[in-house]
């Protein structure tokens, strides 16, 4: 065991069987922050490259760059459909990974390639009807006349970022999550890259903006199949059983729809939510997802350590080891609280900087934009210590398969906590960015209130369980 715990610590590739048993027994902090820091080291700079990626589409203007914003929340209902079936499904293959039940497991995974592979044909059928489908939720006319054909090709990086979702997963069970961090750091750089070349120098618009994205998405889905092809490995795809394969397709589903749900539920109240904003202009979208994408460098890299345990959790859980698993929650609030300390203080010491450039585009310096994203940034930023506390809550029920749970909960968040206030909001302070700060403000905040009282609730249950468990072996 020492072994291993040294292995660990540098950062050694350990086989299937060598990280299962370090999950099991291993230091929970130094777990945590292990397999964390490379997630959250890769959200930091996934949450830079979004920002750049942002300030290219705003060096074509705020319509651009509103639109841009405006469609991420579109693409982020289809894209979690497929996400929440990969979250779901891998809670029950952590579970028999945790429980050394390796056949099961490798039937699973083959199951949910099968599903992923069916969904990916339906968003392929929706692409010809996609202006009817944006004027059906009431687009702004100027957002579907730049966005159509953008979103047509955002579809197809989404149906090929399925492939990409399954590999994270996958070596975020194995405990790889350095080779996550490198791989996706290296393809988001190509993506940039891309980016600069179609605006800067072929002076394109933001329909190549999507295509930088589909390119990139293919070239990482070609370095990952052959990993979820390899054999010997658990997690290892077989067509035979992707075909085949029968069983275990309604459990993965009944345990998936409740994440995929609730993860279109949440960007659908989005779109909402932007739907409502748009009553102070088109630019207010777009000064709304410039602070969100800016307070999101410090919720992301804290939710990285967050996400880290998750797998964890569940490996335990599965092996019978409640109370371990209630420890790796505690463990996880401590780490994620720390983590959101360190990316607030850097982030409230960039933030003119960050916005000005927001706010400068090919026409030059629009100081009015740049109000606006700031009036809406003071409030949203406070938001990230609700998000930690919130994001170790919501992981360690997804660890448990509680997906139920989290489908409520963030129920609960957008549908009261969010869209309520803002339309209350709307009534009571004049200044939309106020109202729209504030509201992101009182909803992130406020679902760690019952969020966290759940999970203490569930705590103390788990740990009862096992306490009445090892009196039955005693006896």
């Amino acid at each position: 065991m020492q072994n291993i715990i040294l292995d660990v610590t540098a950062m050694h590739k350990l086989s299937e069987k060598e990280f299962r048993e370090y999950s099991l027994s291993g230091n929970l902090f130094r777990l945590i922050i292990q397999v964390g820091t490379p997630l959250a080291v890769f959200a930091l700079f996934n949450c830079f490259f979004t920002i750049l990626d942002t300030m290219m589409a705003s060096r074509l203007g705020t319509i651009a760059v509103s639109t841009v914003a405006y469609m991420a929340q579109l693409r982020g209902i289809l894209n979690s459909l497929g996400s929440g079936i990969v979250t779901g499904s891998m809670i029950l293959i952590n579970r028999a990974y945790g429980a050394g039940n390796n056949e099961k497991a490798n039937v699973l995974m083959n199951t949910l390639i099968r599903l992923l592979l069916i969904m990916s044909l339906i968003f392929i059928a929706l692409l010809p009807f996609i202006p009817q489908i944006l004027a059906l939720i009431n687009t702004p006319e100027e957002f579907i006349e730049e966005g159509t054909s953008y979103f047509r090709v955002i579809i197809l990086a989404t149906a090929v970022n399925f492939i990409n979702l399954t590999y994270i997963n996958v070596e975020k069970a194995r405990g790889n999550t350095k080779t996550i961090m490198i791989v996706n750091i290296t393809t988001m750089m190509i993506k940039l890259l891309l980016s600069a070349l179609f605006i800067f120098i072929l002076g394109k618009g933001i329909v190549y903006i999507a295509l930088a994205t589909l390119i990139t998405y293919i070239l990482f889905a070609a370095y990952a199949l052959p990993y979820l092809f390899e054999k010997g490995s658990i997690f290892c795809i077989k067509p035979k059983l992707v075909l085949h394969a029968k069983g275990y397709t309604a459990n993965l589903l009944n345990i998936s729809y409740p994440v995929a749900v609730e993860d279109s539920a949440f960007s659908l109240g989005k779109v909402v939510v932007n739907s409502m904003a748009a009553s102070y202009g088109a630019e207010m979208i777009g000064a709304l997802g410039i602070s969100n994408n800016i307070s999101g460098i410090a919720s992301s890299f804290e939710n990285g350590f967050s996400d880290a345990s998750s797998s964890i959790v569940s490996q335990n859980y599965g092996a019978g080891r409640f109370k371990r698993a209630v420890k790796a929650y505690k463990a996880n609030i401590v780490v994620t609280i720390a983590a959101c300390f360190i990316a607030m203080s850097f982030l409230y010491s960039m933030d003119d900087i960050l916005i000005r450039i927001f706010a400068t585009s090919r026409t030059g310096f629009d100081e009015s934009f740049m109000i606006m994203i700031k009036r809406i940034f003071i409030f949203d930023s406070i938001s990230c210590l609700g998000i930690a506390l919130n994001g170790a809550g919501m992981d360690f029920l997804l660890g448990l398969g509680r997906t139920r749970i989290t489908l409520i909960l963030n129920i609960f968040r957008i549908f009261i906590l969010r869209i309520p206030v803002l339309f209350i909001l709307q009534r009571l302070i004049s200044d939309g960015a106020t109202a729209l700060g504030v509201m992101m403000m009182i909803s992130n905040c406020g679902i760690a209130i019952p969020t966290t009282i759940i999970c203490f609730l569930i705590s103390k249950d788990l740990i009862r369980q096992e306490n009445l468990s090892d009196d039955e072996q005693g006896k």
